[in-house]
C-alpha cells in the first residue's frame, strides 16, 4: 500500500455518487512543507482530515487550534477556514470529503459538528489504515468498497467518541444510562419501579432522584413516554391491530393506552394510524407530529400517573 503514498500529495475526485445522501467525493493525502498561513476558499462539502505527524494550525470561526499526530480537523461546507503546518515540525494528513443530505447528521454522530471541528486524539493505526485504503479504493475506482471504507472509518469514530464520553461519565450518570438501557431492553414487560432498582442493585429512592436530575420527570412518566413513542412506530409501520400495539409496548390496559395516546399526541391510536395512511408513507406528518410531542415536556409532566395501570410502585 505505501507505493500509493510515494508522492508529497496526492488527490482523486469522484462526480459519481453510488448514494446521492451520502457521497465520498474525494479523498486525498500530503506530506506538507512549511509554508506561511494562507486561507482556503469555502467549499460546499464537508472535509475530514486525519493528522498522521507532524503538527499544525487550524482556524475555523475565530479559533485556533494546535493540530498533532493523531487529532482529526473537520471543515464544514460554506466555512472559512485556514490551515497550515507547524514550520519546525511540518505536518503530514489523509483526508476525505463527503457530500449529501445524511452527511451532517453521521458527523455528529462521531462527535463532529460545525460547533466541535476538532477532536483531539492518540495515533490511531487502525483510524490511519481506512484513511489509506479508501484511497487506494478510490485508486481501482472501486467506489463501493471505498464507501463501505467510509463507513466503516465513521463507525470506529463513533464508537471511539461513544467511549471516551462512556469514561468522562460521572458515577450517577453511568447508573442513570444503565437505568435507561434496561428500560429500553424491558419497556414491554410488566416492569416496577422495584424491577428497575433491583437490576442495576441501587435504591428506589435513588431511581427517582436519578430521573429528576437528568429528565426532570419520575420514572413513570419516561417509561409511559418511551412506550407510546414505540406505539406510533408500530401504528406507522404495521398492521397490528390496536389492542395487540398497546399488549406489545407494555400496557396492561387498553381502554387506559387508547387515553394517554390521545393526551400525548393529540389524536387516537386509530386516528393517528389514519391520518398518516391518509398523507401516504412518504408524508413527514409522523414524523413532524413526534418531533412537536417529544417538545412538549409540560404535557408529559402532566400526563396521568395512575399507578395501577403501570404496576410501577
Amino acid at each position: 500500500m505505501d507505493n500509493f503514498f510515494e508522492d508529497d500529495t496526492g488527490i482523486l475526485m469522484n462526480d459519481r455518487p453510488v448514494i446521492q445522501e451520502f457521497h465520498l467525493c474525494e479523498c486525498g493525502y500530503e506530506e506538507c512543507k512549511p509554508t506561511k498561513p494562507y486561507e482556503f476558499i469555502p467549499i460546499d462539502y464537508w472535509v475530514i482530515h486525519y493528522c498522521i505527524c507532524g503538527e499544525g494550525y487550524f482556524h475555523i470561526m475565530a479559533t485556533r487550534n494546535h493540530i498533532q499526530t493523531g487529532d482529526i480537523f473537520m471543515i464544514p461546507p460554506h466555512t472559512r477556514n485556514k490551515y497550515y503546518p507547524n514550520p519546525d515540525n511540518p505536518w503530514s494528513y489523509r483526508w476525505i470529503g463527503l457530500k449529501g443530505v445524511k452527511v451532517e447528521k453521521l458527523l455528529a454522530s462521531c462527535g463532529l459538528s460545525t460547533a466541535s471541528c476538532v477532536l483531539h486524539s492518540t495515533p490511531d493505526p487502525q483510524l490511519e489504515s481506512l484513511f489509506e485504503r479508501i484511497y487506494v479504493d478510490s485508486y481501482h475506482e472501486d467506489t463501493l468498497s471505498a464507501l463501505g471504507n467510509t463507513f466503516q472509518l465513521l463507525g470506529h469514530l463513533r464508537n471511539r467518541s461513544h467511549n471516551n464520553q462512556a469514561n468522562r461519565l460521572s458515577s450517577s450518570e453511568l447508573y442513570f444510562q444503565h437505568i435507561l438501557s434496561y428500560i429500553h431492553k424491558n419497556y414491554f414487560n410488566n416492569i416496577n419501579i422495584s424491577d428497575i432498582a433491583d437490576a442495576n442493585n441501587i435504591d428506589r429512592t435513588y431511581v427517582f432522584k436519578l430521573f429528576q436530575k437528568h429528565k426532570n420527570m419520575s420514572p413513570s412518566q419516561y417509561l409511559q413516554h418511551y412506550r407510546l413513542d414505540k406505539a406510533c412506530i408500530l401504528l406507522r409501520k404495521t398492521s397490528l391491530s390496536i389492542t395487540d400495539i398497546g399488549y406489545a409496548v407494555g400496557f396492561q390496559h387498553i381502554p387506559y393506552f387508547t387515553k394517554l395516546f390521545r393526551e400525548y399526541i393529540g389524536l387516537t391510536p386509530s386516528e393517528y394510524r389514519k391520518e398518516f395512511l391518509k398523507l401516504g408513507p412518504s408524508s413527514s406528518y409522523a414524523e413532524e407530529k413526534m418531533k412537536s410531542d417529544h417538545e412538549k415536556s409540560s404535557s408529559i409532566a402532566n400526563l396521568s400517573s395512575n399507578q395501577n395501570f403501570f404496576n410501577l410502585y
